[in-house]
C-alpha cells in the first residue's frame, strides 16, 4: 500500500472507530440490561473465575468470557457460590443476585458491553477491507459509513450477547478464505483457521460455517483456473488433484484448530458439568428429545468417549432442544412452529430502506453483469443465502438477531450498486446514501434495537408486526425512570418483560402480571387511579415463550399516554375502568 493510500485508510478507520464507539456507547449507557445479558455476563464471569459452566449452558463460553474479561481486573466484584440459586443452578435467579444485589450492575455492564463494541469495530474493519479489495477505496469507505449507521448492527454491538460476535467471526473466516483462494499463503490460512475456530466456540449456529467453507473450496477446485500459491515452487497449483489435496489440508487445519479451541474454551477440562435446571428438563421431556434424537446421540457418543468436554456436549443438546419449541409472533398471530417467511419479513421491515434499495440493485447488477463478478459472486451470495435459508427452516422465530451474520454480506452487495454509481457519476454522489441512512438512524436513535423502517410506518408500529428481541428486550427501564421523574410520578404499576431489577434504577413500582415477581393474573397491589406501564411483549399477551390470556387487551384499544423507547406503553387508568374491563 502506497504512503498516501495508507494515510487515507488510517484516517477513515480512525474516524469510523471514533464514530462507531460514540454511537454505541451513547446508546448503551441509556439502556438497562436486556433479557439475556445478566445470564451471559454471569456465565462468562463464573467460567473465567471459577471454571464453572453451569449458568445457562446453552452456548459455548468464549464470547461470554470475552465480555466478562474486564471484570477480572476489578478486585471488588463479588460472586456468592453459597447462594441457594447457585446450588440449584437457577441461572436467572443467580444472575439477578450477582448483578443487582452483590454488585453495581451498570458498572459491570458498561465494561462488558464495551468488549462487544470492540468486536463491532473489528467487524467494520473486515467489511471495509473486503469492500476495498472488491471496489477500491471510496466505495469501501461508503460501505463502512453505511455499516456505522446501520441500526441493527449498532444495537447488537452494544449488548452482552453472542449474536454480533458470531457474525464477526463467521465473516472474518470467509474473508480470509476468499483471500486464501485468491492467493494461498500461511497468513491467509491462519486467518481462516483463527476466525473459524473463534466462531465455533462462540455459538453453535456457527457449525453451519463448515459446510459453507467446504462448498466454496469444492467450487474453487472444480474451476480450471490455477490456484496462486506462495507455498510451492512455481507459485501456483494447476491440477485439480493438487488443488483438492491442498483444500483437504485446509479443511483438516480448520477441524484441528476448532477442536483445540473447544478444549481451550473449557480450560482443557472434561468436566462433568453440574446439571442445571434446564438440562434436567431436557432429560425429562421425551417429546423435545425426540425432535433432536440424532444430534443427541452424536453428542452423547462424543461425551461418552470424552472426545469433547462434557459441558460442550450437554450444551449442544440443550441448544438444539430449546430451538425446537419457542412461541413465535408475527403481525398479531402466534405459532409454536413459526413461519418459513418470518426472517425475510423481519429483514424487510427492520433494515433501513436505503440499504434495502442498494442491496436489491446490487443483486440485479450481479445477475446483469456476471462476467465482472463471476469470481466473487459465490462469496457474496452463497453464504448469506445458506444462512438465511437455514434460519427459514428452523423454528426459532424470536428475533432478527439470528440472521445478523447476513448483514455484512448485504452491505457488500450494496457496495456493488455504490461502485456502479461511482463509475457512472462522480464519487461525491456516494454521500447521498450515507446521508439518507443517517437520517433513518436519527429517527430512532438511541433506541436502535427498536428500529423499523417506513414500510410499516416506522418503529411506532413495530410491535404490531414483531416482538421479543426485535423491539422489546427489557431495555427501557432507564428511560422509564426519566419519564417518571419528568412527570413527577412517584409509583408506577408495571408489567415488565425483562430480567433487570426496576428497583436498581430507582423505580418504585407495583408488579403486574407478566413480571417475574407476579406471574399470577391478578391486580392486587394496584395503585389506582394511576399510570400503568406495560412492556409491549406483555401487552400482546406473550410471556415466557407462550401466549397467555389477553389480560391487557383492553389497553391495546386505547392510545397510550406515553411510549418509552417504543417498548413500554404507559396508560392512565381509573379504578372503575380497570375493574369494569376485568370482571
Amino acid at each position: 500500500m502506497e504512503g498516501s493510500a495508507w494515510v487515507r485508510t488510517t484516517v477513515v478507520l480512525c474516524a469510523f472507530t471514533v464514530a462507531f464507539t460514540a454511537l454505541t456507547v451513547g446508546s448503551y449507557t441509556q439502556k438497562s440490561a436486556t433479557v439475556d445479558e445478566p445470564q451471559h455476563l454471569t456465565a462468562g464471569y463464573a467460567a473465567l473465575r471459577l471454571h464453572d459452566y453451569r449458568i445457562d449452558p446453552e452456548h459455548p463460553p468464549f464470547l461470554r468470557m470475552w465480555a466478562a474479561l474486564p471484570l477480572l481486573a476489578m478486585p471488588d466484584v463479588r460472586i456468592d457460590t453459597n447462594s441457594p440459586s447457585w446450588n440449584s443452578a437457577n441461572g436467572w435467579e443467580f444472575s439477578r443476585h450477582f448483578l443487582y444485589e452483590l454488585n453495581d450492575a451498570d458498572r459491570l455492564l458498561y465494561r462488558a458491553r464495551f468488549m462487544m463494541v470492540a468486536l463491532g469495530i473489528l467487524l467494520g474493519i473486515l467489511v471495509f477491507s473486503w469492500a476495498r479489495e472488491l471496489f477500491g477505496f471510496w466505495t469501501a469507505a461508503t460501505v463502512l459509513a453505511l455499516y456505522c449507521v446501520e441500526p441493527n448492527i449498532l444495537a447488537h454491538s452494544s449488548l452482552v450477547t453472542t449474536d454480533l460476535g458470531v457474525a464477526c467471526f463467521s465473516f472474518g473466516a470467509l474473508y480470509f478464505l476468499r483471500r486464501a483462494i485468491r492467493q494461498l499463503t500461511c497468513g491467509n490460512v491462519a486467518g481462516v483457521a483463527a476466525f473459524f475456530a473463534l466462531a465455533q466456540v462462540s455459538k453453535f449456529s456457527a457449525l453451519l460455517l463448515g459446510p459453507i467453507v467446504l462448498v466454496l473450496l469444492v467450487v474453487h477446485v472444480l474451476r480450471v483456473n490455477p490456484w496462486p500459491c506462495r507455498l510451492v515452487e512455481g507459485g501456483e497449483l494447476r491440477s485439480r488433484r493438487a488443488k483438492m489435496l491442498v483444500s483437504l489440508a485446509v479443511a483438516a487445519i480448520l477441524i484441528l484448530t476448532s477442536y483445540m479451541a473447544v478444549w481451550a474454551a473449557y480450560g482443557f477440562r472434561y468436566g462433568p458439568i453440574t446439571p442445571s435446571h434446564d438440562l434436567l428438563l431436557v432429560q425429562e421431556n421425551t417429546q423435545f428429545l425426540q425432535s433432536v434424537r440424532m444430534v443427541a446421540r452424536v453428542a452423547d457418543w462424543l461425551d461418552k468417549h470424552k472426545l469433547v468436554p462434557n459441558a460442550y456436549a450437554q450444551s449442544f443438546i440443550l441448544s438444539q432442544v430449546k430451538a425446537q419449541h419457542r412461541t413465535a409472533y408475527l403481525a398479531g398471530r402466534f405459532r409454536r412452529a413459526g413461519w418459513w417467511y418470518y426472517f425475510p419479513a423481519a429483514f424487510l421491515v427492520k433494515t433501513p430502506l436505503t440499504i434495502l434499495f442498494l442491496l436489491f440493485c446490487g443483486l440485479a447488477l450481479l445477475i446483469q453483469k456476471p462476467a465482472r463478478w463471476k469470481t466473487d459472486a459465490a462469496f457474496l451470495v452463497f453464504p448469506p443465502a445458506i444462512l438465511l435459508g437455514t434460519a427459514m427452516m428452523a423454528h426459532l422465530n424470536i428475533g432478527l438477531r439470528h440472521i445478523l451474520p447476513i448483514y455484512p454480506f448485504a452491505l457488500l452487495i450494496a457496495g456493488v450498486t455504490l461502485d456502479e454509481m461511482r463509475a457512472k457519476w462522480r464519487a461525491s454522489f456516494l454521500l447521498l446514501p450515507v446521508v439518507l441512512a443517517s437520517v433513518e438512524l436519527a429517527t430512532v436513535y438511541p433506541h436502535c434495537l427498536a428500529f423499523f423502517n417506513q414500510i410499516i410506518g416506522g418503529p411506532g408500529n413495530g410491535h404490531l408486526v414483531l416482538l421479543d428481541s426485535n423491539i422489546d428486550w427489557g431495555q427501557d427501564l432507564k428511560p422509564l425512570k426519566r419519564w417518571m421523574d419528568t412527570h413527577h410520578v412517584e409509583v408506577i404499576n408495571l408489567s415488565y418483560f425483562g430480567t433487570a431489577d426496576p428497583g436498581y434504577y430507582g423505580i418504585p413500582w407495583a408488579a403486574l402480571p407478566g413480571t417475574p415477581e407476579n406471574d399470577t393474573p391478578n391486580v392486587r397491589g394496584l395503585r389506582l387511579p394511576g399510570y400503568v406501564a406495560v412492556s409491549v411483549q406483555n401487552l400482546h399477551g406473550v410471556h415466557r415463550d407462550a401466549p397467555v390470556p389477553e389480560f391487557y387487551t383492553p389497553l391495546l384499544e386505547r392510545k397510550p399516554s406515553a411510549v418509552i423507547g417504543y417498548s413500554i406503553h404507559i396508560y392512565w387508568v381509573e379504578t372503575n375502568w380497570w375493574y369494569t374491563s376485568h370482571p
